[in-house]
């Protein structure tokens, strides 16, 4: 009988499935977020179990890897894991942050530290058999230099050019194209009444970076901002998992940091400047072929 293996990436944005039958990988499915913060943890668990569903089209899995946003959390944890059993008993089952996955998809075993930007923001390390991690609390408590921080503080400029606190520029007149928007209630309509804001907020940080890119005087030092608050992540996790001064390489993963920009740049010559002998690596794979590579093992053990 062919083994089955799943993986899945569960974050703010999207969830990311993908299994292999023995060595044949599927392709990645992809549904809504399942980040337990926004969607709170039976929700996300329902999303989680209902995508692992989709993808196998019917067929029994013999192990699953889920690394899910807000997994740190025994409650996000137990949840997600009782959802699996709930429809497959018989498979092995582990789930961790997607911090974990993240970089066990450019860094596959060893020490190693990730910094994952997309909705919201996280720092991880793995020293030895030991993992480490900073921010990661929820837009509302945190996520320094995450897309909803990027979006929120670009949103928040175009409200304070409506009360004239701030002058009228590009950034405004971006942010107004993007949200379909002209004025304070509009604004705040196209905010506050979606189904979700946060993920709304958020996908206003792509125009952020654009703007920033162009030379926009307001975008860049939003941007600056978020570069700092990453940078200081991780700083801090490297410290805090005793890998200063290693050789341990460093990745830069989710939406915010895939693709080249001011925020990349920014963060990746802050690193290489204060850990010069850790490389920085930018171009990884997908979250969920970490998680596939973990069900695999999973498989042996």
């Amino acid at each position: 009988m062919p083994a089955i293996a799943v993986g899945v990436d569960a974050g703010g944005s999207k969830t990311a499935v993908v299994h292999a039958v023995d060595e044949t990988v599927s392709n990645v499915e992809l549904c809504e977020g399942a980040n337990a913060s926004m969607r709170g943890a039976e929700r996300a668990a329902s999303i989680i179990a209902d995508a692992v569903q989709s993808s196998l089209h019917g067929a029994l899995p013999h192990a699953i890897f889920v690394g899910a946003a807000g997994a740190g959390r025994a409650e996000v944890r137990g949840a997600i894991e009782e959802a699996l059993r709930s429809r497959y008993a018989s498979a092995r089952i582990e789930v961790r942050d997607d911090a974990y996955i993240a970089l066990r998809a450019s860094v596959p075993q060893g020490d190693g530290v990730v910094v994952i930007a997309g909705t919201g923001s996280i720092a991880y390390a793995q020293h030895g058999e030991h993992g480490y991690r900073c921010g990661g609390y929820g837009y509302l408590l945190g996520d320094d230099g995450s897309g909803f921080a990027i979006g929120s503080a670009g949103i928040a400029h175009v409200l304070r050019s409506y009360d004239g606190r701030v002058a009228r520029d590009g950034l405004v007149s971006a942010l107004e194209s993007h949200l379909d928007a002209r004025d304070v209630e509009g604004v705040l309509q196209a905010v506050y009444r979606t189904g979700h804001p946060a993920g709304t907020v958020a996908a206003a940080a792509r125009v952020v970076l654009e703007v920033a890119q162009a030379g926009e005087r307001s975008a860049t030092k939003i941007v600056q901002a978020a570069a700092l608050g990453l940078g200081d992540l991780v700083k801090s996790v490297i410290k805090l998992a005793g890998l200063t001064g290693s050789a341990a390489p460093i990745v830069l993963a989710g939406g915010m940091l895939q693709s080249n920009s001011l925020l990349t740049y920014l963060l990746e010559t802050r690193l290489l400047n204060e850990h010069p002998a850790m490389p920085v690596s930018k171009d990884s794979a997908q979250p969920c072929f970490g998680a596939l590579a973990e069900a695999q093992r999973l498989l042996q053990s």
